[in-house]
């Protein structure tokens, strides 16, 4: 059995990995910052102001109190009923949460046709976020007839109002050819957007892109910086890909104490490449301590997740009779021009 750390992948799609977008109701953060000092009277007393006005921002804003817990206990339930208030009317930052809410299930019962229409409704007033996340559902096939073609129309209609998470997304499916003819200069171009505005599935595409030589110049330095970025933004693919780069010496110098570190980030975030990489490692005391535990504990994991080769590589780990996988470390061949996997 030969440890290949580093795959040369011909098929782009598995050298990009744009992460699943996390689910944030619009203008949550704005609200925080508003309420942090806000006492339990002065919540109460907006809460009450709230209730007398025919005003769905302030009714929003009573929502964002009970979700996020400033000056009330937090309340999913109750931050439903608000949002649901102001929704009703048309508040398309309300709409939006509900939607959240609905797809969640976080104080309502899950379902993804209410999330749906909610989506939609929103989206059709021109809320980007809406989009984007009608966008997925129509990607993934949740609550509507999958379809990529609708999920590039709606991604393209936020990205072109210079939401960076949509950018990041057009990006990569121009790259991949993903409901849409692959062209991988628009890709970059998509990428660059949304990289410039420190998106971390941007910086991550465009550094594939730079690995490559796809839609831009091949250049290994350009790749390792905008690598970087996104892996100090907690970009698993890109923290695993680091590991790569590093284990091979390519466009850096051979680093395995670097490698296990970004491999170990990417790790702990349950990305199965990386559990299988870090297994491999310790299995084959290429960290120049032996961490047999652990090699098997990581090796589990990642075959957990469906990670084919670490699961027969633990099976061997197991039945080792000293301990060590017998078989020599990477070739040379193994190492050259690293490829990431597609994220899980």
């Amino acid at each position: 059995m030969h440890f290949r750390r580093i795959l040369f992948l011909v098929l782009v799609i598995a050298s990009f990995g744009c992460n699943r977008v996390e689910h944030q109701p619009a203008a949550a953060t704005d609200v925080a910052t508003n309420s942090e000092l806000l006492s339990e009277a002065d919540s109460a007393l907006l809460i009450q102001q709230a209730a007398e006005q025919d005003d769905p921002a302030a009714w929003f804003r009573v929502a964002e109190l009970y979700r996020q817990g400033h000056g009330v206990d937090p309340d999913p339930v109750e931050a439903v009923i608000w949002w649901r208030k102001a929704a009703d009317v048309g508040y398309a930052d309300a709409e939006y949460a509900l939607a959240v809410a609905h797809e969640q299930g976080l104080g309502i019962e899950q379902d993804d046709n209410a999330a749906l229409r909610l989506y939609r409704r929103a989206a059709a007033r021109g809320h980007v976020q809406s989009q984007h996340q009608l966008a997925g559902l129509y990607r993934e096939g949740r609550g509507v007839r999958q379809s990529s073609s609708k999920a590039v129309s709606w991604y393209r209609q936020a990205a072109e109002s210079g939401y960076a998470p949509s950018q990041a997304q057009l990006g990569y499916m121009y790259a991949t050819g993903d409901g849409v003819s692959a062209k991988y200069q628009e890709a970059a171009r998509w990428s660059q957007r949304a990289a410039d505005q420190g998106d971390p599935d941007g910086c991550n595409n465009l550094a594939v892109l730079y690995l490559k030589g796809f839609g831009v110049a091949q250049d290994f330095q350009q790749a390792l910086a905008w690598y970087q970025r996104a892996a100090d933004a907690g970009h698993a693919s890109a923290q695993n890909m680091l590991g790569n780069l590093f284990y091979a010496g390519q466009g850096v110098s051979k680093d395995l104490v670097l490698a296990e570190a970004w491999w170990r980030k990417a790790a702990e975030q349950e990305y199965a490449a990386a559990q299988y990489n870090l297994g491999g490692m310790y299995s084959r005391d290429l960290s120049a301590t032996l961490k047999r535990d652990e090699a098997l504990d990581w090796l589990a994991r990642a075959a957990a997740q469906g990670h084919e080769s670490a699961g027969k590589e633990h099976g061997e780990l197991e039945s080792a009779p000293d301990g060590v996988v017998a078989n020599p470390a990477v070739a040379p061949a193994d190492a050259e021009a690293g490829g990431a996997d597609r994220p899980v």
